[in-house]
Formats: structure tokens, sequence, C-alpha cells
């Protein structure tokens, strides 16, 4: 991917260096709280509990306070997408089942844009111990370390049926009937999904209706870990455009390492 200027790194840093803090005053709290917590339904019927607006709202203060100028688009407040050159991305929980059922996989998702382009990623999984990162033209890591996507996979063959592909509810069900040779893993968090595909563990993932904020800190890794994503029917999530309503749009997405393959399985998992 194309690398940043100077001006745009120097943000780019200066951002990192304000969001890494935050996160870490938020890890310990999260752990504490994951399973013992009690969720509410949101209008589309989707979970969400006291800490996801917490969350949201403590990243906000921060971010708002030391970035004005930056704008911030998120699942639990603000899902319009602001007139500004700056915008974050932000799922303060992704996961949220597996958070209230004190299950792990769970994760803060945090993408900053740049003239609607992703160019900053984190993905954060306090229960896990992980944090993966992305910087847009200097590759992706978890820990600090490099992480590569795994090469391409023939999913007919038998002989990689060991190898797990992420999947949602819908997509697995129809892996199943699609007489694939896969390792179908449903497990409740988009972002992750992703994020172990970056780092090689999973082949791909396919899911169905994710919103940008599912999907956007989770696309830049791919990428930088040498990956593809494609989107298939649905709306177009990034780049970012200023008015557009994001609880209203998504689209089915697809990642690993080869765009052809991974958009060949999406096509024989996903609705038409």
């Amino acid at each position: 991917m194309p690398t940043l200027s100077e001006e745009v790194r120097r943000e780019v840093a200066r951002a990192r260096a304000l969001l890494h803090p935050a996160l870490d005053g938020l890890a310990d709290e999260l752990r504490r709280a994951s399973g013992r917590v009690t969720p509410t339904a949101k209008d589309d019927g989707t979970p969400v509990t006291a800490l996801d607006h917490e969350v949201d709202d403590r990243l906000r203060t921060v971010l708002e306070r030391e970035l004005p100028d930056h704008g911030v688009l998120s699942e639990e407040h603000d899902t319009v997408v602001p007139d500004t050159e700056w915008c974050w991305v932000v799922d303060p929980i992704d996961g949220t089942s597996n958070f209230t059922a004190g299950l792990p996989w769970w994760c803060v998702s945090v993408a900053l844009t740049h003239g609607g382009e992703v160019v900053y990623a984190t993905i954060d999984a306090p229960a896990l111990g992980r944090r993966y990162e992305a910087v847009r033209g200097e590759g992706a890591t978890r820990d600090g370390e490099t992480v590569r996507v795994r090469g391409p996979v023939a999913w007919d063959d038998a002989s990689q049926g060991h190898v797990p592909v992420m999947l949602t509810t819908g997509t697995a069900r129809r892996a199943r009937g699609a007489g694939l040779a896969l390792n179908p893993r449903v497990m409740g968090s988009t972002a992750l999904d992703l994020a172990v595909v970056a780092e090689g563990v999973a082949a791909a993932s396919v899911a169905a209706i994710p919103h940008v904020w599912d999907v956007a800190a989770g696309m830049l890794l791919v990428r930088e870990a040498g990956g593809a994503v494609v989107t298939l029917d649905g709306d177009e999530l990034l780049p970012l455009r200023a008015g557009d309503d994001h609880a209203r749009m998504h689209a089915q997405t697809a990642a690993g390492a080869d765009p052809d393959a991974v958009r060949a399985l999406a096509r024989r998992l996903l609705p038409d």
C-alpha cells in the first residue's frame, strides 16, 4: 500500500501515543467486567451493555480533548460520518455477546482515517492479551511482532481441512452444504476474525452484513499483512464520505491471501 506523507505520519504517531494509554487504562476494567454485565437489546436486536457506552465515551473524551479537529464515527453514538479531514472509527466492544458471557473473544476496534481512507488501526483484545496494529504502508503487527497472512488455500482440498476459516452463523450453515473442505469457525467478533487472518492463523474470513466499525481496522491489518479484502454486495463502506449514515450501511466482506480465491469462496457462502 502507498506510504504516508511525513505530515500524516506525524499525526498518526501523535494519535497512537494518545490511544495506547487510553486502551491500557480500559483493559483491566474490561477483563474484570466480562461475564458480569447484563446486556440489553438495541433496536436492531443486537446486544449492548453499559460498558459499550462507557468505553465509547471515554475514548471519545480523550480524542476530542486532545485532537479537536478529528471527528469520531461510532457504533454506539455518532453513526453519521462527520465533515472532517481526520475521523476515528470506533467499535467499543466488538463481540458483545462473548463479552457478556465471559468468553474471551471480544475486542476494542479502532481505526483512524485521513481523507476517508484508513491510515492507522488497532484491535485490542484484553482477555486474550493481544494488541494488533497497522499503519498504512508500514506493515501489521501483533504485540510488536510483524505478522503475515497465510498463503492461498484450495478450498476443495481435503488436506487443507484443518485450516480455520472465520465465518458468521449464516455463512457457516452454507459451508456445511457447499462441499467445501473447510474448518469453519464461528467466533462472534468480525474484527478479531480479520485479525487472525492477518496473522496467518486463519486462511480467510467471510462476513455477511458487517458495518464499517466492524471491519475498518481489520481491513487495514489484513492488507498490511500482505492479504486482500474484497467487498461483494452491499454498500461502499470505505472510503468514508461525509454525511453517510453507517447505521444504515453494510457490505458483504471477505478477506484472505488472494483476492480472486477469497471472492470465489465468498460467492459460494454468501446469499445472492
